[in-house]
């Protein structure tokens, strides 16, 4: 092969692994910015998340379903509190086995507890942050 052929096949290597490492980057690049913490499940009368980082660019996604023993959604009512930097600043309940909430808060670190007093109910969900609502 001449050399011109040779440089040729050489640039257009370098542009198809450069536009493969540009395109390969876009959905881990915009999941890095959202912080995601799920419910840790114990059967005890209350769960609750790891802190996550608030900026003052994002919202905070509170997510909860309950779930009895026959793993049905259950429908008694149940309450959760918010915290930010280890203060309680919100307490809310909920009955329908659901709960989901976007509250436009200040920055800070945020966590979440979920309370059932029977210790038969399971929970799923946790809070996270973003610009567009998501399931955690």
């Amino acid at each position: 092969m001449n050399r011109t052929i040779k440089l040729i096949i050489a640039g257009l290597s370098l542009v198809f692994m450069a536009m493969g490492l540009i395109f390969s980057q876009s959905q881990p690049t915009a999941a890095s910015s959202r912080k995601t913490s799920a419910l840790q499940n114990a059967s005890q009368t209350s769960v609750s998340t790891r802190r996550v980082t608030l900026s003052d660019t994002h919202q905070l996604h509170v997510i909860i379903t309950a779930y009895d023993n026959n793993q049905n959604v259950s429908h008694q009512r149940y309450s959760y509190r918010l915290f930010r930097n280890g203060k309680r600043i919100a307490v809310r309940t909920f009955s329908d086995g659901h709960a989901t909430n976007v509250i436009s808060a200040r920055p800070g670190n945020y966590s979440l507890r979920v309370y059932d007093q029977q210790k038969q109910v399971s929970f799923s969900g946790g809070i996270s942050t973003s610009n567009q609502p998501h399931f955690v």
